[in-house]
C-alpha cells in the first residue's frame, strides 16, 4: 500500500501546481481522488479533450481499481500522466502500469516542470508511426480519423475505443469481460452483451469483405483483430 505520508499539498498545493505547469503553457489536471478519475473518465468518453496536454495522478489518493481504468482511458487518447508517489513507496508502485513518467513527493517546482515537459515529448510521436493500416481501413489514433476505401467513418466513441484496442493488438484474442472492464470500466453492469452490440453495430461500419473481416469472432471466448496473413 502506498503511504499518504506525503502530498501534492505537503510543499505545493493544487493549485500552485497547476498554476506552474499553465505559466509552462501546459494544460494539466491534477487526480487525487477516485471521485477525479471518474470525472475524467467522463471527460474522455465524450472527446472533451481540448487543451488537455498532461494528467497528474497523486497515487496515494487514487484506487487501484481506478488508478487503472484511467491510466488505460489516458493511453488510448494518447494524454501522457505523471504519477506522484512518495520517495519511500516507489518500489510499491505496480511495474505494468503504463505511466509515462515518475515524479517523487515531496515535489519543487523545478522538477515538477521538467518532468512534465519530459512526459509529454515521450508520449509525443512520428503520426505516421501512430496510424494503423490494414488494407482499405486506416485509422489515425492522432486525430481519432477511421476511413475505409478514403471515405471517412462515423463511429461512437465507445465503438472508436473498441476498434483501437483490438487494433492496437493484431492476433490478439480479447475475452468480452475484458473489453468491457477495459473500454467500459470496472462499475458497468451492463454485461458482455454490451460488448456483442458494438461488435456488431462497428462490423456494420467498417467490413465491406465478410470472407476476410478486420474484427474476427472467436466461439465461446470473444474477438480479435486479424493479423496479417491470418486470412
Amino acid at each position: 500500500m502506498i503511504s499518504r505520508k506525503y502530498s501534492v499539498s505537503q510543499n505545493m498545493s493544487q493549485s500552485d501546481t497547476l498554476a506552474v505547469l499553465d505559466h509552462e503553457g501546459i494544460g494539466t489536471i491534477l487526480l487525487s481522488s477516485d471521485k477525479d478519475s471518474i470525472s475524467l473518465v467522463e471527460r474522455i468518453n465524450n472527446g472533451n479533450t481540448n487543451h488537455l496536454d498532461l494528467v497528474i495522478l497523486d497515487l496515494p489518493y487514487i484506487s487501484e481499481q481506478h488508478l487503472q481504468r484511467i491510466v488505460e482511458k489516458c493511453v488510448l487518447s494518447k494524454i501522457p500522466t505523471l504519477a506522484i508517489v512518495p520517495a519511500d513507496n516507489v518500489l510499491d508502485v505496480d511495474s505494468e502500469l503504463d505511466i509515462t513518467d515518475f515524479i517523487t513527493s515531496p515535489i519543487y517546482e523545478d522538477e515538477l516542470i521538467l518532468r512534465a515537459k519530459r512526459a509529454i515529448n515521450v508520449n509525443k510521436s512520428p503520426m505516421a508511426d501512430d496510424v494503423i493500416v490494414r488494407d482499405d481501413l486506416i485509422i489515425n489514433p492522432t486525430n481519432y480519423e477511421v476511413t475505409v476505401k478514403g471515405k471517412r467513418v462515423d463511429l461512437r466513441f465507445k465503438e472508436y475505443e473498441l476498434l483501437l484496442v483490438l487494433s492496437s493488438n493484431p492476433g490478439r484474442v480479447y475475452d468480452r469481460a475484458t473489453l468491457l472492464n477495459q473500454i467500459w470500466g470496472y462499475d458497468y453492469f451492463g454485461g458482455t452483451r454490451t460488448v456483442d452490440v458494438h461488435i456488431r453495430r462497428l462490423r456494420s461500419k467498417i467490413e465491406n469483405n465478410p470472407d476476410e473481416p478486420y474484427i474476427e469472432t472467436i466461439w465461446n471466448v470473444g474477438y480479435r483483430f486479424r493479423s496479417i496473413g491470418s486470412a
